[in-house]
């Protein structure tokens, strides 16, 4: 690269950066935006567990902190109407050692803060005496709330009017292969809800299978097997995915159970095209880790769930063991539990999300929402206007509108009539966790900023403020041998002002500037052959007189100038200008005096 073209990339870049330009940021691997974990107990070495574990705090998650009654596993967290979170997941008998997972039931857990402690309630249901694994749950379009376990039952659908039961069993899914592959069809399921409120749902072995709208199905096969095998990844021990939507794409988590370590792929519209983004996560690396540095490594980590908020993963969770699962002998000092890790799904989806896509306002993985969705970015338009005060129409994170339920009050596009933020924040048209974001109608001053009412503009400024043309010109006093010079009134919208040199009066020249916007020009009176003649409405500033100067914007030294039609040689101009000038300043001089 030579030198006059860095030099120019350099000062194209900088002025970019004045102007406020942003530049998009690099993408990350997934496991870089798991952020430091409050505690909300203490972190304690005595607790149950490896060594290798560290310190930890036994209120994050669900646990049984003695470890003298139950295991836990999966974990599903989603926020209720009544502002708590509420985590389905699965537990047997510690007694029974890791083992026992086969003979595990699903159970309900509540807590007041995301990250914990959640307290066990008990089973979910009663029906075949709780059994559960494999336990996930989500709210649904209508309102009511879904518990889906499989594994050890083949893909059963529970349902319910509200988050805490009762649960009514409703039977197991049925699927058509539809020509594919169908193995692993009712076991590890993990359910999005499409745009159209029809169901997606990803299974053991990445196999991916909709349903227009009953969860019982049929479900049909729409894309068989669909996880890659980097290299190094061994292709038989693939399992546990996670899907849901942000950014405007589709995001599925899996685990490779042999390796200890998770993959993330993408995929437009979470059926076919996926892509491997990297690195999910992995026990190894110094990702849990809490608020005051102090890192934890549970041996293995399974079963990831999604926790959204406002249309961005804020939290995941993992079922963790502490030792090989083969190792877990129960009676002992080894279990599992359910963690729950934050994350900055925010910066996620602002780093990798696709603009122009659509996410379902309906989450299969948040539940009622806590705060209401970004309606865009700050509009850049208008003078002084005002992007709206609430976000368009009400956005809910899950299910439609409903009185009852606690709506979001989306805020909608800052200040400023033409909202930049007609292209939604974090990626794509349509927010996840609120309606869609719309462009809006044209406003005076700028298209609509989006999430909000009419954005107007500010005042309406065609042009801007009305052109004042400074303060009256100096020179009020007889110019010699002529007529008195009147300075010029302020020409209050780039009038020209009037003067006489030696007894000829000087004229404007040709046709003043229009004044766009604003208030009429007054353009004070010109002289048109010694008659005043008021310009109209911003228009024609003055007409006829000799050909000369029309004086604009004029300073309070009078030297404010600009050439008419008629004017004469742009170096005679220039010098009776100078000289005008300076007659001006000595004028005032004297004056002081």
């Amino acid at each position: 690269m030579n030198r006059t073209v860095a030099v120019t990339l350099g000062l194209v870049s900088a002025f970019g950066l004045l102007l406020g330009a942003s530049t998009p940021a690099s993408a990350k691997d997934l496991i870089e935006y798991f952020q430091p974990t409050p505690i909300v107990g203490s972190l304690s070495s005595s607790a149950w567990g490896a060594a290798a574990v560290g310190p930890r705090d036994t209120q994050n998650g669900l646990e049984d902190a003695t470890m003298k009654n139950y295991c836990y596993w999966d974990g599903q967290i989603m926020r209720g109407p009544d502002g708590k979170y509420h985590m389905y997941a699965s537990r047997w008998a510690q007694s029974k050692g890791h083992s026992g997972w086969g003979g595990s039931v699903a159970v309900h857990a509540i807590s007041t803060n995301v990250i914990g402690p959640y307290v066990d309630q008990g089973m979910a249901y009663t029906d075949s005496n709780g059994k559960g694994h494999n336990v996930t749950a989500s709210m649904l379009p209508d309102n009511t709330w879904t518990v889906i376990v499989s594994d050890t039952r083949p893909g059963d659908i529970f349902l319910s009017n509200a988050i805490d039961g009762p649960w009514s069993f409703k039977g197991s899914i049925t699927v058509n292969a539809n020509g594919l592959d169908s193995s692993g069809t009712t076991k590890n399921l993990s359910l999005v809800i499409l745009p159209d409120k029809s169901y997606l749902m990803a299974t053991r072995f990445g196999t991916m299978m909709t349903t227009p709208s009953n969860l019982l199905g049929p479900w049909t096969v729409q894309a068989a097997k669909v996880f890659t095998s980097p290299a190094g990844y061994p292709s038989g021990s693939r399992e546990d995915p996670v899907i849901w939507c942000s950014g405007g794409q589709y995001h599925l988590v899996y685990n490779y159970y042999d390796l200890r370590k998770a993959r993330h792929m993408v995929s437009p519209d979470g059926i076919k095209n996926w892509k491997d983004m990297g690195l999910a996560y992995d026990p190894t690396a110094n990702f849990i880790r809490y608020t005051d540095g102090t890192v934890n490594h549970w041996y293995k980590l399974e079963r990831p769930g999604v926790f959204l908020e406002n249309g961005h993963v804020s939290a995941f969770t993992f079922a963790a063991i502490d030792v090989d699962k083969a190792s877990e002998l129960g009676n002992d000092t080894h279990g599992s539990k359910v963690i729950v890790v934050p994350f900055d799904g925010a910066t996620f989806d602002t780093d990798t999300g696709v603009a122009g896509n659509a996410c379902s306002t309906y989450s299969a993985n948040s539940g009622v929402p806590s705060t209401g969705s970004t309606g865009g970015a700050s509009g850049t338009g208008g003078t002084g206007g005002t992007g709206g005060s609430t976000g368009g129409t009400t956005a809910r994170d899950a299910g439609p509108s409903d009185s009852a339920l606690p709506k979001d009050t989306g805020a909608g596009g800052a200040s400023g009539g033409s909202a930049s933020g007609g292209t939604v924040v974090t990626g794509g048209t349509t927010v996840t966790s609120g309606t869609t974001a719309t462009g809006g109608n044209p406003a005076s001053g700028g298209t609509t900023a989006t999430g909000g009412n009419t954005a107007s503009g500010g005042t309406t400024a065609t042009g801007g403020r009305t052109a004042s043309g400074g303060t009256t010109a100096a020179g009020g006093k007889p110019a010699s041998g002529g007529t008195t010079a009147t300075g010029g009134n302020t020409a209050s919208g780039g009038s020209s002002a009037v003067g006489s040199t030696g007894g000829t009066t000087t004229a404007t020249g040709g046709t003043a500037p229009t004044s766009t916007g604003g208030a009429t020009a007054t353009g004070g009176l010109p002289t048109t052959g010694g008659t005043a003649q008021p310009s109209a409405g911003g228009s024609v500033a003055s007409t006829g007189g000799a050909s000369g100067t029309t004086v604009t914007n004029a300073s309070s030294s009078g030297c404010a100038f600009a050439p008419g039609p008629g004017a004469r040689h742009p170096m005679s101009i220039a010098w009776a200008f100078a000289f005008a000038c300076g007659l001006a300043w000595r004028i005032r001089s004297r004056r002081r005096r």
